[in-house]
């Protein structure tokens, strides 16, 4: 799956589990409101007040407001691990690509309570083949909301192909049934439409396998009617029928039926989901009967009542689909519309104040977001800003380093104390003369590679020690603040480097500029072997490189950066050669354009719009052989 892909399904579902959430506490509102207002709230209003849990659901943003109810029952408080993962698609990046699409990280020392040991926080820039213990369990932790996600994708599928297979189905139905056309039957249905001021083309078809009365279509619906009940009826009955799915034509049920099947395919995975959307198919029904009875006589009410009990007795299942609108309803539900039937009055088809100020009660609290402190958004910014740069910073807090960057600190901080416990349980192990000789050596190397800026390897035979790693590295890494100096260590180097390009946009100046040796290679075993035949505790081996693994340099014209790099490729990395442009989230990082050739790739990165061809030009411009 493209990273582009995974961001983009990654935002919808958690849009889906958002929205989910605070539905489901607006469903529980609507039911308990239906309960304590049972008797007081109109048939069309307990249809209409099912209309804040579909906008709700179907709401891409909503302003944020202190009176929102999700400032009290919110997501993050319940399943803080899950918002945060479905906040915030650049979890899920990992350790990123051997370009630039992460952000930058050094090499650092990090002493451990047990005397001394290396953590490695090597950049994906750099082509590390050791991962740190600390990401990989970050990994698996959000493997299971990537879990989560997957199992949602194939309910959605699911729930989607049957929809199709059903629909087709009926569409089958639809085409076998037959045009009613005999005169009486055409009066009585003519005669209707007009009653209801309809001037759409409405069909009137007879046919068994569907099983009617119902409305199917929404564009150019179709009244169908089973030649079996047809029979039955009596001129006043069909006319009744015909109201109740003329109303349903009026008051665009179908289209209605299929937002609510669409939000059911989406949220398939909520039980209150499904029952707001039962509910709300029965309301519609009442809401009907309530329509159509508006449009006749109070004497014709015990009339229209007997004729849905007539109907519903020739109907052996609920037709519930998203293309259908019809006469249909359970015992229970018959007895609820048999009272409303009997109780109903014209009036009461008309504006509610009840029905009215709960809506606006309800949407005024549920249609709104949580209102969010000044200190989260602060605390936000910087992270934002802070993969949009591609910035390598630490942050020390509690006597911890942290990258900086969207991580789960806490998550962090477990992880890290588990290294630390499992160094002390290894330090137990130890003898004095080991203990003392892995503290000596290490000091002696790491005062070796800040006097001469050598690059040291070092090769541990307790990898507890060290995190769970063998190896880790010292030196190695040069930054440059001033182009002159860059430009002296780059032309010591074997193989290709960067140059500043004569073609750069105008007003941007030289920032900065980072040379890094390599982490990989032959080497790498030859230290292995060494370490383990010398049988030390510890083992410290000089490297003498001369091709950078990694160079960056980075130009700035205010708050925009241009950022142009080269990269040692691994087997998989070079079977991709040519000029292409990158598949990252462009919301997430600036847009890049690569350049693989002989076994190294460059790249150019912008934080502003720029033609691919107007990079490429810079990039060949910036590269020297």
């Amino acid at each position: 799956m493209s990273p582009t892909l995974h961001a983009n399904l990654l935002s919808v579902f958690g849009w889906v589990i958002r929205g989910s959430f605070m539905a489901g506490i607006l469903v529980l509102l609507v039911l308990i409101v239906q309960f304590l207002l049972k008797n007081k709230l109109e048939a069309r209003w307990k249809y209409l007040i099912w209309l804040p849990v579909a906008i709700r659901l179907l709401l891409p943003w909503a302003p944020e407001s202190s009176l929102s109810l999700y400032n009290v029952l919110s997501l993050e408080a319940i399943a803080p691990g899950i918002h945060q993962k479905t906040q915030d698609p650049t979890e899920w990046k990992g350790v990123g690509r051997s370009g630039e699409a992460a952000v930058d990280g050094e090499r650092y020392l990090k002493p451990e309570t047990s005397g001394t040991s290396e953590i490695a926080a090597l950049s994906p820039e750099s082509g590390t083949v050791q991962t740190h213990g600390i990401w990989w369990n970050q990994i698996k932790q959000l493997g299971f909301t990537n879990g989560l996600m997957l199992v949602w994708l194939a309910g959605v599928l699911f729930f989607a192909a049957k929809t199709v297979y059903d629909q087709i189905r009926l569409k089958q139905a639809l085409r076998a049934g037959r045009s009613i056309d005999t005169p009486f039957l055409s009066a009585v249905f003519q005669d209707t439409k007009q009653l209801f001021g309809i001037k759409r083309k409405v069909r009137f078809v007879a046919s068994e396998q569907i099983p009617g009365p119902a409305v199917v279509g929404f564009r150019e619906p179709a009244i169908v009617i089973a030649p079996s009940l047809l029979v039955t009826l009596q001129k006043d009955q069909l006319q009744y029928i015909l109201a109740h799915e003329f109303s349903h034509i009026q008051r665009r049920d179908v289209a209605v039926n299929w937002m609510m099947h669409m939000i059911l395919i989406l949220h398939w995975f909520n039980p209150l989901i499904w029952i707001a959307a039962h509910k709300a198919r029965q309301a519609q029904e009442m809401a009907c009967d309530a329509c159509a009875l508006d449009r006749m006589r109070p004497q014709q009410k015990n009339a229209y009542g007997q004729t849905i009990i007539h109907v519903l007795e020739h109907l052996s299942v609920s037709h519930y689909q998203p293309g259908l609108a019809g006469l249909s309803a359970t015992h229970k539900e018959m007895k609820r519309r048999l009272i409303m039937i009997k109780q109903f009055n014209k009036k009461s088809y008309r504006l509610s104040i009840l029905g009215l100020g709960m809506i606006l009660a309800l949407g005024s609290v549920t249609l709104v977001n949580a209102k969010e402190s000044g200190a989260e958004s602060a605390s936000q910014k910087p992270s934002v800003q802070s993969q949009q740069n591609a910035k390598a910073a630490v942050d020390k807090e509690d006597d911890i380093v942290y990258p900086e960057g969207n991580i789960d600190r806490e998550l962090y901080k477990k992880e890290l104390e588990k290294a630390r416990k499992k160094a002390e349980e290894a330090a137990k192990a130890l003898t004095p003369e080991e203990k003392k000789y892995i503290e000596d050596e290490t000091n002696r190397v790491k005062e070796l590679s800040k006097k001469t800026g050598d690059m040291y390897v070092l090769y541990h035979k307790y990898k507890d020690l060290n995190s769970g790693l063998d190896l880790s590295y010292l030196g190695g890494l040069e930054e440059f603040s001033n182009y002159e100096d860059y430009l002296k260590k780059a032309s010591d180097l074997e193989g290709s480097i960067l140059k500043q390009p004569a073609n750069l946009p105008e007003g941007y100046k030289f920032s900065k500029a980072r040379i890094e040796g390599p982490t990989e290679g032959k080497f790498v075993d030859e230290v292995r072997a060494e370490g383990k035949k010398s049988g030390k505790p510890i083992y410290a081996k000089k490297i003498d490189w001369k091709e950078a693994a990694t160079i960056r340099l980075e130009y700035t014209n205010g708050k925009n950066t241009l950022a142009i790099s080269k990269y040692t490729l691994d087997a998989e990395g070079s079977k991709k050669q040519g000029f292409f442009e990158d598949d990252l989230p462009a919301q997430i990082y600036p847009k890049y354009v690569f350049w693989h050739e002989g076994g190294f790739e460059y790249s150019i990165s912008t934080t502003w719009d720029m033609s691919k061809e107007k990079k490429i030009e810079i990039l060949k411009a910036a590269v020297k052989k």
